[in-house]
């Protein structure tokens, strides 16, 4: 692969810079590849609204995009300069999120 430009880190720049795509991202992350279907139930929004920041996704690189009869399935793309980077983000997010205590067992009683 070829070093990438400038232009190519501020196409992903401008692509992370929503946080409702690095959701998408962290996602596709810890749950692999989804269908369009099923991204719309988890995050609980129209297809419509998904697509556009699929597109977005797509067009910097991000994600992969490959279709199984009539549905579009989504990952994230692996070989991309940026996966390093998100790999250590999303795993440390993991990371930390296993270690958080679990509310109902440490928190406060529902008396």
């Amino acid at each position: 692969m070829s070093t990438p430009s400038f232009s190519d880190y501020a196409d992903c720049f401008k692509a992370l810079s929503d946080d409702f795509r690095i959701k998408i991202l962290c996602y596709l992350y810890e749950n692999g590849e989804q269908c369009v279907c099923s991204l719309c139930e988890i995050f609980e929004i129209n297809q419509s609204g998904l697509s556009y920041h699929l597109k977005i996704l797509l067009d910097s690189g991000l994600l992969i995009k490959r279709k199984n009869a009539v549905w579009n399935i989504y990952s994230l793309n692996r070989d991309h300069f940026l996966f390093p980077v998100l790999d250590k983000l999303f795993a440390a997010r993991k990371k930390k999120m296993r270690r958080l205590p679990d509310p109902g067992k440490n928190g406060p009683s529902s008396k």
